[in-house]
């Protein structure tokens, strides 16, 4: 039976499938918790005084979806800021970086825990419990005292690509202040209810409704930058232009500037497509550039004079989510701008009411099945496999990764980054009854590979057929994009493929 429902509930069924559950938020914050607890218990050489660790980013805004990465679900991130107690001018970046690294090796279940040193961030890489996994980035930053003005502002470290650290700005805190602020008034008026459903139906984790977390409260705003944020990973996951998605800020920055406390999900996102359209002339060749002019007229998205754009951190004067709009000819820009027609062709151009189901799957593909190629490349040296295709869709099939450092093995996702020389295992997981026959397919491609006549594309049979685990190994020989999919072969059929599991090789991060 087909359901119709208004284009409203619509929405918040399908901003609702992207809500963290209950028990795994539990799961979370005493991630978090034991986190913090072990940073505040560390010495730190230099240190004024303890350090200051506290939750960022959709965990602390309630804006919080699953990253949705080479066509399917990937682990949550939990990101949180480690603040240490220095004096900035009298503190140099790569030691701080290195004094909340050393403190996080120092525990060895952390240690192991521990991904290769990012460019701002120390990754830690949870185990997947119930198919659902965390990311944990910690940032090590001191205090901002160079006169930027703005209270709870940090200098946090960055690491180059030359190897020197560098500090940027950032106000995490203050940041979250604006945003309560933007959102208030409409959290006021969904608290009690929302708390009150929740603690009805979650009894067994809370013991009054007091004890719900906030997180678990979800105003228009809010559901709108979840379902923008899911908008945009499979809208970009499906395009070539994928490297020039907006970022969550940017998204985040934007919904909360034009929110007025409107009461429904779509008068939230129909009001804020309108104004971020209006801003899109300033793409246009004959647009006349005045800084004045542009700053007042165009003051969500600014292009300057000198063609750099400005989209400015409300609580950091100093901080520019819009940077590198500028460069490749403004590819990001197009890129967002391509975005937004897109948003009104999904979310404005629609009836008022909807096949629910097809509409859920158009606006998030909550429903999409994780054995359908993702369909990133295609590429000349790429070999077709000579088998009928007939997919089952009660089959699935998936790539689980890991890299060697040291004596360890440590999970990766598909897309993350990673350098050369390292050694890689990947491994099939399948609800498949046997018998049946996997093959693999790894291609590689870059400048790199195509020097050493190593475009590979081929498709092979896997033959360890006496072990109990189907994986095959690799390593990271040349930089680009890569990718490994397994097919599985049922019957002289291919009834499930994997989609690309894709490798992206750098010389650095």
């Amino acid at each position: 039976m087909v359901n119709i429902v208004s284009r409203e509930d619509a929405l918040q069924e399908a901003a609702s499938k992207l809500d963290i559950s209950p028990s795994k938020y539990k799961q979370a914050i005493e991630r978090f918790n034991s986190m913090k607890s072990f940073l505040l218990e560390g010495e730190y050489d230099g240190a004024m005084s303890p350090p200051d660790v506290y939750l960022q980013g959709s965990f602390k805004l309630g804006t919080e979806i699953r990253p949705f990465k080479d066509s399917k679900d990937s682990d949550y991130d939990i990101d949180l800021v480690c603040c240490l107690g220095h004096m900035k001018q009298f503190s140099q970046a790569s030691t701080i970086k290195n004094q909340v690294g050393d403190r996080i090796k120092s525990n060895g279940t952390y240690s192991r825990m521990l991904d290769d040193e990012g460019k701002r961030c120390w990754t830690l890489n949870y185990a997947e419990e119930d198919n659902i996994g965390f990311h944990m980035d910690v940032l090590p930053a001191v205090n901002e005292q160079s006169g930027v003005g703005q209270i709870h502002s940090i200098a946090a470290t960055n690491k180059n690509q030359d190897e020197s650290y560098t500090w940027t700005t950032s106000n995490p805190k203050g940041f979250a202040e604006w945003f309560y602020q933007r959102n208030g008034e409409a959290f006021q008026l969904a608290k009690l209810s929302q708390k009150q459903q929740i603690f009805n139906n979650q009894r067994q984790l809370f013991n009054s409704i007091d004890e719900v977390p906030n997180i678990h409260v979800k105003t228009p705003l809010q559901r709108a930058i979840q379902i923008l944020k899911r908008h945009r990973d499979i809208r970009f996951s499906q395009s070539d232009i994928e490297l020039c998605k907006p970022i969550s800020m940017v998204i985040t920055v934007l919904a909360a500037s034009c929110y007025r406390n409107e009461n429904t999900i779509y008068s939230t996102l129909s009001n804020l497509i309108s104004l971020l359209e209006q801003q899109a002339a300033q793409l246009n060749n004959d647009f006349v550039f005045n800084d004045y002019f542009s700053r007042s007229t165009y003051n969500l998205i600014t292009r300057k004079s000198n063609g750099t754009w400005l989209i400015q951190n409300p609580a950091n004067p100093g901080e520019n989510f819009a940077d590198r709009w500028h460069e490749d000819d403004h590819a990001r820009a197009k890129a967002f701008f391509q975005w937004v027609s897109w948003l009104k062709e999904d979310f404005i151009n629609i009836d008022t009411f909807v096949e629910n189901d097809r509409f859920t799957k158009s606006l998030v593909d909550v429903y999409r099945p994780s054995n359908l190629p993702a369909l990133h490349f295609n590429v000349q040296h790429k070999e077709h496999g000579g088998w009928p295709v007939s997919l089952n869709q009660d089959y699935n099939v998936e790539i689980k990764a890991s890299y060697k450092t040291n004596v360890f093995w440590k999970k990766f996702e598909s897309g993350q980054p990673l350098l050369k020389g390292k050694d890689l295992k990947f491994k099939v997981n399948t609800n498949i009854p046997k018998p049946f026959d996997i093959y693999w397919q790894v291609v590689n491609t870059g400048q790199e590979a195509a020097n050493a006549g190593q475009l590979r594309g081929e498709i092979s049979e896997h033959t360890n057929r006496n072990s109990s685990d189907i994986y095959r190994t690799e390593s990271t020989s040349y930089t680009g994009d890569h990718w490994v999919e397994c097919y599985v072969i049922k019957n002289g059929n291919c009834v499930a493929r994997s989609g690309e599991f894709i490798v992206s090789i750098r010389d650095r991060f």
